[in-house]
């Protein structure tokens, strides 16, 4: 059967995951999405695999409930840990993601390639496997970065001490020598900026979130769903839920959801009991 502008569900261990919101809003203005902030349970990179399934099935079932025709895992780590016994369980489609580093080494002829990411997902078997792929072709450095994504989440990615935080981590690494950097967490998209501060104009940025919002689109259009070219209103509506402190997090992705957008007007905010919707 095809759905006309089908809801697409789409979550993350907090506001990381609107990094890729914003690439599937672009692709389809006229969409609905629920997005789920589950900022309560944040980061997801310190739990354990346990935990991480369990919140991944929690939100999912919730998502089912509303009619998603979709479900975007918009975290790497989760997707490491949950994203196969997801798409055992759940007949409808479950995109996830992965670290970009084949984009990375196939766009970087020279130097060597630092993957930052969270503990888990560095150790995990999916990323493992990419690292003995690719490393044979290039020197490839992971680096877990334990305290960034608890910074991002309490609104202090341009902070003084989310800069002294990334000092810590990078000190010792020969920045100089790296031409590729791999942002291996959704949430790491949003230190851009202070990450060329360390590394100078030498160095090129790779995260899979196009690449996640594409595939997207292209499991939804091969499932028969219909999209419009343009939003029906004068304004795109997105619904949020979160897991942590809504006077918080709501706010925050109603204004990190606007500086990814480049929105000409701030967001708007309303709230209700069956979660939040922001305009854009």
């Amino acid at each position: 059967m095809k759905v006309p502008n089908p809801l697409i569900g789409m979550f993350d261990s907090g506001v990381g995951g609107l990094t890729v919101l914003a690439e599937a809003v672009r692709l389809l203005p006229a969409a609905r999405f629920f997005y789920y902030a589950d900022s309560g349970f944040a980061p997801y990179g310190e739990k354990s695999k346990k935990e991480i399934l369990a919140r991944c099935f929690y939100i999912a079932d919730e998502m089912t409930q509303r009619g998603a025709s979709a479900i975007c895992v918009a975290c790497n780590t989760a997707t490491s840990s949950a994203i196969a016994e997801m798409r055992r369980c759940y007949t409808i489609p479950i995109v996830g993601m992965e670290p970009a580093l084949k984009p990375a080494v196939e766009s970087c002829l020279a130097g060597k390639i630092l993957v930052l990411g969270t503990a888990f997902t560095i150790h995990e078997p999916k990323y493992q496997a990419l690292l003995r792929r690719f490393g044979e072709i290039r020197e490839i450095i992971s680096l877990p970065c334990p305290g960034l994504v608890n910074l991002i989440e309490a609104g202090e990615k341009d902070s003084p001490a989310m800069k002294r935080r990334l000092q810590e981590l990078l000190k010792g690494h020969p920045l100089h020598e790296f031409s590729a950097v791999v942002l291996g967490c959704t949430h790491f998209v949003y230190l851009k900026k202070n990450l060329g501060e360390f590394f100078g104009g030498g160095v090129q940025f790779f995260d899979g979130n196009s690449g996640t919002a594409r595939q997207l689109v292209r499991v939804l259009t091969e499932r028969g769903n219909q999209f419009e070219v343009e939003a029906s209103g004068s304004q795109e509506s997105i619904t949020f839920e979160t897991s942590g402190d809504r006077a918080h997090v709501l706010p925050l992705c109603c204004d990190l959801l606007g500086e990814l957008l480049n929105s000409r007007q701030s967001p708007t905010l309303h709230s209700s009991g069956d979660g939040a919707t922001i305009l854009v």
